[in-house]
């Protein structure tokens, strides 16, 4: 009976601490999936279905129950959950989606974008819409499409721009925008317009419509009802900035509208002027991904390069050059391994994800924004890698070595060595000096506990490794 008791005593306290490991990602330099960026903060998705953010703290952004007013430096996992499949941001606030469609919503509150029925803030993600299979974060305002093909909007509508039929200043529940269509299939917000793509492929706009952002043709005004643009059927993604627009086709190619001072639209000897509809960029080149800022712009192109362009606030278009005025999109580096942007850059600093899954950001960083892992708050012309916290002993965080890796590093109490080549066997941890302070056989799951190891520098090794890894126990 005593062995029985301590068996299930055993298996009661390695079910505890699986469950602790499993509540308590751990920050990696790579894995990440999908990436945005508020005003003052990044937010990052990754491939295990985790949170993350840094940057400032506005109106409870980290999503920890606090109101704002910190200042998060390096990732920070949002609460524990492990099932998110998308996000998005706003000014100060996010979104997020789970696979059974709930959406989910904290920080700022402003002008009712959660639709609640209040305009509070949230400081931890609370569910605010059900059957959501596309969903964006403007400004001051949020668009989704439901999985009945209807669209909805909540938050901001001084400028019309939630479609809705009027202008009245805001809206703090729900509303269907006012043709009450059943095929839309992607939602898109921006500051004060919002758009929205067909099951056939075309391409719809309200909002305002001061510097041409409609792309009806219209001239001035606004327009509270979606309105066609064109009568195109092949239209792929939109993006929107405060006075500009881009979009892209099927087929990769690019178009512009809205505003083009400060070459915001990539048009070469566009001048300051309002282009009312859609205008070719750069027709003989094909892009995956689009992004607008302020003033500014992000792309990939389908071989992978990194183009910026409008005005160059704190480095955001990857030089020290004041704008790209009058010129095409400027190549932000020489790498040719860029897999997805930031689906909404900031104001002032931009990002995007690598093929390898590591995260990079480049621009202002005057509140951690770009989360580089120097602690250090100083902006960046060329695009930096997000790290996790390091004491600064030594620049290492997941390790791959021949096959073998070992992860998370820095560790507290379980570190992981896998290898995809042959069985890793026993396990020697040294310390500094040299000393072998630990030799154990990882588990099934290649779990090797370091619980008890003081904090500090070791050097792991495998049966078939003689050189070693840095490990870092805090």
């Amino acid at each position: 009976m005593l062995q029985k008791v301590f068996f299930q005593k055993a298996v009661f306290t390695l079910s505890l601490l699986f469950l602790s490991v499993a509540l308590n990602a751990q920050c990696s330099t790579t894995g990440w999936k999908k990436f945005t960026q508020t005003e003052q903060s990044s937010i990052a998705l990754k491939e295990d279905g985790t949170i993350w953010m840094w940057g400032a703290n506005t109106s409870g952004i980290k999503g920890d129950g606090t109101n704002g007013g910190d200042y998060v430096q390096h990732p920070t996992q949002v609460g524990t959950a492990s099932d998110w499949v998308d996000i998005a941001a706003g000014r100060f606030f996010a979104l997020a989606l789970k696979a059974n469609g709930d959406l989910y919503g904290w920080g700022s509150g402003d002008y009712g974008c959660f639709g609640l029925g209040n305009t509070d803030s949230q400081y931890t993600p609370v569910k605010i819409a059900e059957n959501v299979k596309s969903f964006s974060a403007g400004y001051y305002h949020t668009m989704i499409v439901k999985t009945d093909g209807t669209m909805w909007g909540t938050g901001y509508n001084d400028w019309g721009g939630l479609g809705k039929g009027d202008s009245q200043g805001y809206y703090t529940t729900w509303q269907q925008e006012s043709s009450l269509a059943t095929n839309w299939a992607a939602a898109a917000a921006g500051y004060y317009n919002s758009f929205g793509i067909k099951t056939d492929g075309t391409l719809w706009s309200c909002g305002t419509n001061v510097e041409g952002q409609t792309g009806t043709g219209a001239t001035g005004g606004e327009s509270d009802n979606f309105v066609q643009i064109g009568t195109d059927t092949d239209w792929k993604d939109v993006s929107c900035g405060v006075y500009h627009v881009l979009a892209l086709k099927n087929d990769g190619k690019l178009f512009g509208w809205g505003a083009s001072q400060d070459g915001r639209l990539g048009i070469v000897d566009a001048g300051a002027q309002y282009f009312r509809t859609p205008q070719p960029i750069q027709s003989s080149s094909a892009y995956t991904h689009i992004a607008t800022s302020w003033d500014a712009s992000a792309l990939i192109k389908s071989d992978g390069t990194l183009y910026a362009m409008g005005v160059n606030h704190n480095g955001i278009i990857g030089s020290t050059a004041a704008s790209t005025y009058n010129l095409a999109p400027q190549q932000v580096g020489s790498d040719s391994d860029w897999e997805t942007l930031a689906s909404r850059v900031g104001a002032y600093h931009f990002g995007a994800v690598k093929a390898d899954t590591s995260i990079w950001a480049w621009g202002t960083d005057n509140l951690y924004q770009l989360g580089n892992g120097d602690g250090i708050a100083a902006d960046s012309n060329v695009p930096t890698q997000v790290k996790c916290e390091d004491d600064g002993t030594m620049a290492v965080h997941d390790v791959v070595k021949d096959g073998v890796s070992v992860y998370p590093n820095p560790a507290s109490d379980i570190v992981y060595v896998k290898s995809a080549q042959k069985p890793v066997g026993v396990v020697r941890i040294y310390s500094a000096d040299g000393s072998l302070v630990k030799t154990i056989k990882p588990g099934n799951d290649g779990a090797v506990n370091i619980s008890n190891l003081p904090a500090g520098v070791y050097i792991l090794k495998t049966q078939n490794d003689a050189a070693g890894m840095k490990l870092l126990k805090k």
